[in-house]
This record gives C-alpha cells, structure tokens and sequence, in this order.
C-alpha cells in the first residue's frame, strides 16, 4: 500500500502532467463550438475551466475522485432527490474514435430550496463535461452544462458523472456511447514508452474514404515537446502533399515528440479536412510516458497493420528497439502473446549496445491475413524478452483490420491468345462477385501504359455498387492483337471503396522460349565449337513457358549422328534461375519421362551428348520439341578435329615456401593439334584456396598447333589459409606505437623472444607430424577441342631462415693479440620487409639458461669481448644505443652481410651464439667456434725472457790482431754467430722486424744479417745471423734483442757479449781511425778560436761603455771636490745631485728610456718630468750601491752615489740660504733627513764603511 506522501506525490505530478492538455482540449471544444465552459479530467483528476468572451477566466481546484467513494450517501439520493436531468441520462449512440461530439444537460430544481453546485466529475477519458452556467440554482429554476464524448477505442463505453452541491450531497448521472471504427483509419497514439533524451515519431496514415480527393486544410498541435513535421523531414510544401486520392492511405505528416524531462506528458493533435461534412474534425489524444529507469524501448507504441483483405500478401513491419542501460542487453526471445499463427516473426539474437542513441532492428513482424480466421487473431502482443535480469519484459501491442471476402471474376475472360494470322478484335465483357459482408463500389478502372498496346476498357463511366455476394457487370475488355507479337503479363488496377485492386490481363503466343547455356556461345542454337575427335562433350538448354497457361512437350527427339538428348528435370523459374543452377543441372541425372506438362513460369531442362568418335570435320545436326502450338527446332553445330593436348610437366613441383613466401610455376600445355585451340577455363579442383593461379598479360586464349604454351602461372601462398596459426611472422610495431607483448625488436624482451620463437616452433613440428608440409592440388584446364586436361601441383613447407651462409661458423685459431674475421650472410626469403636485430648470446641476461632453451649444449664462455659484431647506424635504430648490436632492414628478397670478429684474450676455445632477431621466426641461431692461441718462438732452443742468453765470446785467438806488430792487412774483431728461430706454436709466424735495444736490424757493435721478414710455419725452423764487432771500450756488453711479429707479439731474447780484459787497450789501439777525425779537429780549433776572440772583443766593448758615461760626468762638475783626505759629505753630494737634476732633469738619473749606468752597474726604472717634480717630491736615495725608492706616485727613480771627497759643512751651511727658496725646504721628510745625515757625520765607522763599499 502506498504511503500518504508518495500518494499526494503522485497527485502533484499528474495535476502539472496534464495542464497543457486541460487547456489545449478545451481550446479544441470551443474552436468548434462557441460554448464558455468546459472541464477536462485524466486519471482520477478533474479540473473545471470556465471560459468568458472567448477567454479563460478562472480555474476550480482540483478533486480527488477518491474522496467520492469515502463521501456517505446523499440523503436526497434516490427518487426523492431534489434536483431533475434533462434528458435523464445521456447516450451518445455511434461516435467514431478520435472525432468528438458534444450535448447539453439540463438541470432543473424543482425544489423551494436553493441548490449551490460546487462541481462535476468523471472517472473516463472518454467523456468530458464543462462547468454549470450558473453555479446557484433557485427554486423552480435551470442551468446546463456540456458533454463532450472523444471516444479512444472501439466498443461500448459509460460512465457515471458526479456532481457535488453544497448542501445536497452528490448526485448522479448515466452518459453513454459507443466508439466505431474512424472513417479515415486514424487511432490515438496512447500508451507510449520512451526514455529521457529520446523521441517518438509516429507517423500520422490518413485514409480518404471519399470518391473524390480529401485535402487536409488545418493540422496542429497542442504544444510543448510535441512538434509537427513533414514526412521527408522538409520544411515545406506544395499543398499536393497533403491531398489524398479517393479511397487510398498517405502518410501526410509525422509528430515528434521530444522526451526531455522523466514525466507522463499529455498533448493532442487537431485535423480538419475538406470533407462533406466540414463541422466535424479530427482530435487525436497523444500520450507518452518518458522515464529515466534503465530498460528497452520500443520506438512505436502499436504494431499497426492497417487494413487488409484476407487474399492481400502478409505485410511486413520492423521492430526497433533502444537500450539506455549503461550496459550492453542481449536480447533472448520475440514472440507473440498469445500465440497467432497469422504473425510471422524473423528474429535473430542481437546485442543492444548501451549509449546509442538510435533505435535498432531487433526483428520483423509479418501478418498474413489470410491465416487470420478468427476476430481474436486481429491483435494481440509481441513480447520481448531480454538476458538482463534487472530488465521487465517488453511487450508491444499489434493489431490488423483483417475485410474477409473477395471479389471473383472468369479468368478466362482476361487470358487472350495470339495468334500467327491477323484475326478481328475481340471484346468480352467482365462481371465481378462481391464475396465481402459489405457493399463493393467500383470507383475507376485503369490500364497500365504497357497494356494499351492491345488492350482497352470500355462501357465504365461512373461508380458501380456490388451488393454483398451478388455479381454486377463492369467493363467490357477489347483485345487487338499487334505485330510483332509479345507477351503481356499485366493488371488492370480497380479503385474501390475496400482500397486497390488488381485484376489480371495477359496475351500470350504459346510458344517455348529456348536458351542454351553456357559453355556454348550462342544462345539461339546449340554450338559445341570445335571438339577433339576423343572428345564425348555435352551442352544443356532449357526451354521456359512465360504464357499465363500450362503447355504439354508431347516429344522431343534429334536430327543427326552421334547426337543424343534427354529430359534432365522440370523446375519453377526463368532464364536466370537456369543460369544459377547450371552446375546443379550439370549433375543431374536424366529423366525416364517421355511427355512432360509445364506449368506457366516453370522451364523444362535438356541434355545434350555429341560424340566424337567417328566424326572429322563440320558437323551439322537438330533437336525437335513439339507443343500442342510449335514444333520447336533448334540447331546443333561442331568442329570435330583431331589431336591431344598434354600438360607439361605433368607434375608441378614448386619452391619452398611458408606463410609470407607467396612461390609459383609456370603451367605449359603441349598441343599435337594441327590447328589453334581456344583456351576456356583454368580451374582448381582442389578446394585449397592457397592454391591459386594468374594469367600473364601476353598470354593469348589461343594455344598455338604443335607447340608448348605457357597458360598461367600457378600460385601457392601458405597465409591464406593459416590465419592466427600461421608458424611464422609477427607484425613489426614501430617505438611510436603501442607496443603488443613480444612484438616490437626492443631490449630486454628475451623470454618473450624464447615464448613465442617456440610456440611457433611447436607449431611447425605439429604440422610436420600430421605431413601436412606436403600439400597436394591437382588443376585442370579446358579448352574447346579437349576437357579435363589435368596437373598435379605439389607445394612444400620450410621453417626459413634469414641466415643465407652457414649456421655453424668456426673461426681459425687466432692469436690473442689479433683478431679474426667471417662473414655472416642475411637474406630475407619473405615477400615482406623483415626487421632484423643481430647481437651475442653474452648481451641476454642470463646466457646459460637463454641458450639451454634453444640448444641441448653447453657453451664454455659468453663473455661479449670475445665475439663482437660491428654496429652500423643503417637500418632502423631501436632500443638505446649500445655496442655489439646490428640492426638492419632487409626488404624482400634483399641480401646484406656483415663481419664477426673474434678476439680471444687467452689461450683456450670458445663456443657461443649470434642471435639474430627479426619479426619472421622471432629467433635465428649461428654458432660460433673460435679457439685462441699464443704465438711461441724460440731461438737457439731457448725461450725468450732474460734467461735466454745468446752468448757471443771473444777469445783471445780471435783477438791476435791487437799484439801483432806488423799488420799485413786491418785486422777484423766481428764474431759471426748462427742461430737456430723455431716456432713452436700452432700459428704461422711472421717475423716483421728485428730490434737490438729500439735500433732496427743492428747497433750497439751487434748486427742481424738477414734482417728482412720471413714466415715460420709450425713446428718449422730458420738461421738468423748475428755478427758482433766491439768497440773495445768496455769488456762485456749486453743488449736485447726484440723480433716482432706481424701479430703484434713481441720476442725478446737477451745478447751477451764478453772481451779479455787486459786486451782492450791494446785492441783499442789498432783500431783504425775514422776518414773524417783530422778535418773534424781542424773545424773545431777553427770554432774555438774565434769564440776566444769574440769574448775578448766584447769584454772591451762593455768597459768602454762603463767608462765613458763616469768620465764626461767627471769633467762637467766644476766644483767636483775630489781631493783626497776631505771627509766624504753625503749633504754636499745630495745637495748637488739635487740642484744639478733641477737644472738638467737628466743629470745623473737615467736618460729618456729610463736606464743609467752607475758603476757598472744598470738600474731600471723613469724619471719625472718638471712639472712631476713640482708636484710630487721624490725621495733621495742613498747607498754605495744602485738602488731605488718609490716617489708618491708609485714611480721609480735610479740614483748612485760616487765615491768622492765631502764638501764642507760650512760651504754647506753657506749655501743653504741660497736654497731657502727651493721646494726641499718645504718638505718635512727631506728636514729629518738631512738631520739624519748630520748625525752619520759625527760617527766615523760610518763612513768608513762607505769609503770600503765604495769602488
């Protein structure tokens, strides 16, 4: 039970759901009627509109039925009530749906009381009431209001109006009415369904039961989500599209109605037409229900079949549904309920997926009237199921008007017959049967265009009315026969009152339209072409009776030898549906039949047989097929010759392939004919659709006599058949896409690698289990003199391999100080790029467990120094960039190679992997065998090191020459030794060079003889001779000697030499003295020499230049006191310094480059410029010594000091009032320091010591 808030809720809602519908009703009643009240109700609400001059003035509240049936009795109920109805109650009698009608209800009072009416009600949508014209009645007095009955459906409808008074309870009152089918065939659109955002469109169907054309003059709607369009969705038109021929349906417009809120929405629909009667019009109430709850819509509220005559074909009608689930819904089941067996259903399971915004074809519903036997079988339901348990059932209304009866007419009177000889017109009359429950009125007879030719309806000039089950004469049919004759299969097209009807009118000749099929060329006769005298061929024609009547074969039989025919079937259908069942027909086998009926629109299928046996040359012959109208004949011609035609080779063996390897052959026929035979078709006979073939563009359809013929190339591509087991390649995906597991050539992939190379390893050995490498086709080749020329093609599968040079590389022994190099070759077998990526087994994480999957070995090392394979940056770059790895791109059939170098680093074997990865096979394998060695030598038996001495020893016998006292001839001390080289190793040694201590070949008194390279083979020998000739300065000498391979090994072998010693100095001596010592000895007496000189002259030259500076100076000092014995007077000396410098800025200061010479001795520094010395006061420097002090500006002054006698204090003090005036007596600092020489005066020591310092 509901709760009291979701019960005043509802109320709420549905008192908003209809207030456009309220007023737009009413505003519908008074366009028609000048009435000023009226009411409007649906469901259990009412609401009282009361309408003015043409205005709405007020509205009552609303009232709830529900408070009648709790409301007590009247006490003036009954006969005594104080109120009387006029009439007493109300029957509306026949009211076609949708068309409504309105009376007046009298109220009288017969009563001294005055009676206030506050209301009336309803509890129907079929009826509504307006208000009272007066609310209060008076005693004796009257008022009224109306009844409008809109009738929705077909039947008997009543109900009870309540009206409630103020003091005098409720009363009563009956109205009646029954709805009838509408004239125009137009139904309310109640009862739809449709989810929020979503539309519903029907489309609005106007019959026009008029003779004449009904044209729709005013079309609207009541408002709001409810829009009017056109059907073809135009803005608009010309007025003939909504103007309806008599006695026909058209759809004239569409209303659309847009679900924007989840609410039961109310509008209506108004039409009015030109009809006769032009006070009637057309109110269609619309009602949908628009709901947000996840579910299945339909998009039509009723299956709708209209009307239908119980002979018409079934009438299709498509349901489409919506999901606005947020999930993808199954539909399960669509069926009827109940059960019809007039409804057909086409349904196949469909997924509504969620999120569409258009409806989808869920199914098709057919209605066959003539199935419909009962009125129960006109409606019913079609339910639909759907998987989703949350969903309710589905269920859509369907209904047909199903008119039992027909109307029958003599077909004999319509079929006409054509004769070869001209014969008079003919003219028939046609009576038709009315077989319907109801009256049949002819309105129009008509001829299609194409039945004029022969054909012409007379004595029809106005409407015939057919009474039920009685028969009228019509029309008379006239028939002219025309040349050339044709068959005419046409209808003449009946307007009557019960829609179209269609009556058939057909010429026919009676004759057998012949075709030949194929493979003959011409279809007029029978052309076998030109045969093969072995050849037994066969061509089958059929014979098809397109006249309106059945015909009797009565025989068949052939003109000719060798030639035979027989009756294969007899089957519905025409020259088309001979040609699609021609290989059917090819395998029938012939019929025992001598005669056979065919039936109009069946043909009669024929078989053929020439053979060839006993014929050469042109071959003429006839078939017979006699009719009860012709003796039907048809020719058969042939060229018969003679000869074979062979396939060469007889079996075709083709490449290796495999999946992305497409291979082929070329198929050749051998021709013994003497003529060209014409080739027909190239087919397989084997249902492998790998197998294929391709004409070239320079073959010809003609095979040249006496020669072989290429006729095709024959085709195997292995992938056409594989799909997603195809055992070898795998798309590439560039870095930039996104990347499927296993797919793309990148790092750090290698277990997917081992994954999938052995799923599709596994692969290929199961197909190689079953054989199924081997396959098998056989091809055949017909031509015109000869069929069934056959070939065997036999195509074998390969696991490929990119590696076009061996798989097993061994490297030769190599020294561990070189490297040796092989050549890997890559050739791409498919016919599509192939993405390569080299790199050694020692680059995978785990090499040992990566390399026990691919092989059952053990490999010693793995280590990536070992084995490197040279990087290139052609190719596709992918991953991070690292050394060892080579990536390429081979395109199809292309070949590149590169080098792998091995490099051992110790003296035993290895054994690794080259993996090279590519998007064909996932992983190809080399194997890699390399073995590293020493190169080993030996000279003299000994090994090298600083054990291996080679030892040369001078004795005395070999120096005799040093104590003999004549000396015939120069003596000779070189010792010629012979040495033993060995190469005990395992590689071939190449002695590049040989060193004695960096010096090539000889030095150090020691000399390789035969110096130049040399090759030593293992375990093979060479003398190296070595002479010594010592210089006799020391008595032993030892030095290295360093042969170098071409491999970069280094050999050092240690030479020792020993001497007497109480001989060397006597050796020494006889020693021969070089060529050059005597003019060496003269250049360097001759160097010396004047070296002694240049030093003399350059001595005098600086003393020169001491000297001269301190004598000019000597000789320009005018009171140069330089008498011995006078004390030394540094105060003099400065003071005249001073006063010189003042007049010659030079003095005895440097010169304009800053340099002076005092006592031999340089000083480096500048002097200021007179007006520097104004502004800046330098400081005086004192010394026996050149040395400098700094002035105020940071300049250096050069100053020295000579040794001479001191003037007199007192010239001094005489003289320095002559100096009052110069800047020195302004500077204290130049003050304290003539005190401070003042005070060196008076000690002694202190000018001794400047005197010795002195030069």
């Amino acid at each position: 039970m509901a709760s009291p808030e979701r019960a005043h809720s509802s109320h709420t809602r549905t008192t908003a759901r209809v207030g456009v519908f309220r007023i737009l009703f009413i505003a519908f009643i008074h366009a028609a009627r000048a009435d000023k009240q009226a009411f409007i109700q649906s469901d259990t609400i009412l609401e009282v509109l009361h309408f003015g001059e043409g205005s709405l003035l007020q509205a009552e509240s609303d009232i709830d039925f529900s408070l009648y049936h709790q409301q007590s009795t009247s006490p003036h109920r009954g006969n005594c009530r104080p109120i009387r109805f006029e009439p007493p109650m109300l029957d509306f009698h026949e009211q076609p749906v949708g068309m409504p009608k309105m009376e007046k209800v009298y109220l009288h009072n017969p009563s001294s009381e005055e009676i206030s009416l506050i209301s009336i009600s309803a509890t129907t949508a079929h009826f509504h009431a307006s208000f009272f014209q007066n609310r209060i009645i008076p005693p004796g007095g009257n008022t009224s209001f109306d009844v409008v009955f809109l009738a929705r459906v077909v039947g008997n409808v009543e109900n009870t109006l309540f009206i409630n008074t103020s003091h005098h309870g409720v009363f009563t009152y009956q109205v009646f009415g029954v709805g009838v089918p509408n004239p125009y065939r137009l139904r309310p659109f109640i009862g739809a369904r449709v989810p929020v955002n979503s539309s519903f469109s029907p489309l609005i169907n106007i019959h026009n039961p008029f003779s004449e054309p009904l044209q729709v003059v005013e079309m609207y709607s009541s408002g709001g989500d409810l829009h009017l369009e056109l059907p073809t969705g135009q803005q608009g038109g010309t007025g003939k599209l909504w103007e309806i021929p008599p006695f026909e349906t058209k759809g004239v417009m569409r209303a659309s109605f847009s679900s924007r809120d989840a609410d039961n929405h109310t509008a209506f629909i108004r039409i009015k037409t030109n009809a006769p009667n032009e006070d009637q019009f057309i109110i269609l109430p619309v009602e949908v229900e628009v709901t947000a709850a996840p579910g299945i819509y339909s998009s039509t509220e009723m299956l709708d079949f209209g009307t239908l005559r119980s002979q018409d074909r079934p009438k299709l009608l498509n349901l489409h549904l919506l999901n606005s689930g947020t999930n993808d819904v199954p539909i399960t089941s669509v069926r009827t309920t109940p059960s019809n067996e007039a409804v057909t259903i086409d349904f196949k399971a469909v997924t509504l997926k969620a999120g569409e915004s258009r409806y989808t074809k869920v199914a098709t519903i057919s209605f066959d009237a003539s199935k419909a036997r009962r009125p129960n079988q006109f409606s019913g339901k079609i339910t639909v199921k759907a998987k989703e348990k949350s969903y309710s059932k589905l269920e859509i209304p369907y209904q047909a008007e199903v008119l039992d009866g027909y109307l029958g007419f003599d077909h004999t009177a319509t079929l006409f017959h054509i004769r070869d000889s001209p014969v008079d017109p003919v003219n028939r009359p046609i009576f038709l049967t009315n077989a319907f429950g109801f009256a049949i009125r002819i309105h129009n007879v008509s001829l299609p265009e194409e039945a004029k030719t022969m054909f012409e309806v007379q004595n029809f000039s106005t409407p015939i009315l057919i009474p039920p089950n009685e028969s009228r004469y019509i029309f008379s049919l006239l028939f002219r026969a025309v040349r050339p004759s044709i068959h005419i299969d046409s209808n003449i097209l009946l307007i009557t009152n019960a829609s179209k009807f269609h009556l058939p009118v057909r010429a026919y000749t009676g004759f057998l339209e012949p075709v030949v099929l194929p493979p003959s060329v011409k279809e007029t006769f029978l052309d076998f072409g030109i045969r093969s005298a072995t050849d037994t061929s066969n061509i089958i024609f059929v014979v098809v009776n397109s006249n309106p009547i059945e015909l009797e074969i009565k025989s068949w039989l052939v003109t000719g030898d060798s030639l035979s025919m027989e009756l294969l079937k007899t089957e519905k259908g025409n020259t088309t549906a001979a040609l699609s069942r021609l290989l059917e027909l090819q395998n029938t086998s012939a019929s025992h039949h001598k005669t056979v009926i065919l039936a109009s629109g069946y043909y009669a299928a024929f078989r053929v047989t020439l053979v060839a046996k006993a014929l050469e040359g042109v071959y003429d012959g006839a078939i017979h097929i006699t009719t009860d109208y012709e003796i039907l004949t048809i020719p058969v011609k042939a060229i018969i010759a003679v000869g074979t035609l062979n396939s060469s080779p007889k079996h075709i063996t083709l490449p290796l392939s495999f999946p992305g390897k497409v291979v082929h052959q070329s198929f050749n026929i051998q021709s013994s004919f003497t003529q060209k035979v014409r080739l027909q078709q190239i087919r397989s006979l084997t249902e492998d659709i790998r197998f294929y073939y391709k004409r070239l563009r320079n073959n010809k359809d003609e095979l040249e006599p006496r020669r072989k013929s290429k006729v095709a190339n024959i085709y195997f591509d292995a992938s056409l058949q594989c799909g997603d087991q195809c055992y070898v390649g795998l798309p590439f995906v560039l870095k930039s896409e996104s990347k499927p597991h296993g797919l793309a050539l990148q790092e750090d992939m290698w277990d997917a690698d081992v994954d999938l190379h052995q799923k599709l390893l596994k692969r290929w050995k199961e197909i190689k289990e079953r054989s199924g490498h081997k396959i098998e086709a056989v091809f055949e080749v017909n031509t015109d003199l000869q069929k069934n020329i056959e070939a065997k093609v036999t195509a074998h599968l390969t696991w490929p391999s990119l590696v076009n040079s061996s798989q097993r590389i061994t490297f030769p022994l190599t020294s561990t100080n070189s490297s040796s190099e092989e050549e890997v070759v890559l050739q791409n077998p498919a016919d599509v790029p192939v993405y390569v990526q080299v790199l050694p087994l020692a680059l995978l994480p785990n090499p040992s467990v990566f390399s026990g999957k691919l092989a059952d070995r053990k490999f010693v090392q793995h280590q990536h120094r070992y084995i490197r394979v040279p990087g290139s940056s052609s190719g596709f770059v992918e991953g991070s960039t690292r050394p060892f790895v080579y990536n390429l791109m081979l395109l199809p059939g292309e070949i590149k190679s590169f080098s792998v170098r091995f490099t051992p680093i110790r003296n035993h074997s290895v054994s690794s992997l080259l993996i090279v990865r590519n998007n064909l096979t996932v992983i190809d394998t080399i194997v890699l065998h390399g073995r590293g060695t020493t190169e080993s030598l030996k000279v003299a038996g000994k090994p090298p090191g600083q054990g291996s001495s080679l030892r040369f020893k001078m004795t005395e016998a070999l120096l005799k020459d040093c104590t003999e006292k004549i000396k015939v001839k120069e003596p000779n001390f070189t010792l010629r030794r012979t040495f033993r080289v060995e190469n005990t190793g395992l590689l071939p040694i190449t002695i590049k060079s040989a060193e004695i201590n960096g010096k090539a070949c000889e030095g150090y008194g020691f000399k390789v003889l035969n110096c130049q390279e040399f090759v030593l083979k293992p375990n093979t020998s060479k003398d190296l001779i070595i002479l010594f000739t010592p210089d006799f300065t020391t008595s032993r000498v030892i030095r290295e000697l360093k042969l170098v391979t071409q491999g970069g090994s280094e050999f050092v072998f240690i030479l020792n030499a020993s001497l007497p010693y109480h001989m060397l100095a006597a050796c020494a001596e006889t020693l021969p003295r070089p060529s050059w010592e005597l003019e060496l000895y003269i250049l360097v007496s001759v160097v010396m020499s004047s070296m002694f000189l240049l030093v003399i002259v350059t001595a005098y030259l600086e003393a020169q230049s001491i000297w001269e500076p301190f004598k000019r100076r000597v000789s320009v000092e005018p009171n140069s006191g330089m008498e011995t014995g006078r004390p030394f007077n540094l105060r003099e000396i400065v003071l005249n310094d001073y006063s010189d410098s003042s007049q010659n800025p030079r003095g005895f200061y440097s010169s304009s480059n800053g340099s002076a010479k005092v006592g031999g001795r340089h000083g480096n520094g500048r002097t200021l410029p007179e007006p520097d010395l104004q502004d800046k006061r330098p400081r005086i420097p004192f010394g026996t010594k050149g040395s400098s002090s700094s002035s105020q500006d940071g300049a250096q002054a050069p100053c020295q000091l000579i040794n001479r006698k001191a003037r007199n204090i007192k010239q001094l003090d005489l003289q320095s009032p002559a100096l009052a005036g110069s800047p020195l007596q302004e500077d204290p600092e130049y003050s304290s320091l003539i005190g401070a020489m003042d005070n060196d005066l008076d000690r002694p020591e202190s000018l001794g010591t400047i005197q010795s310092k002195a030069p």
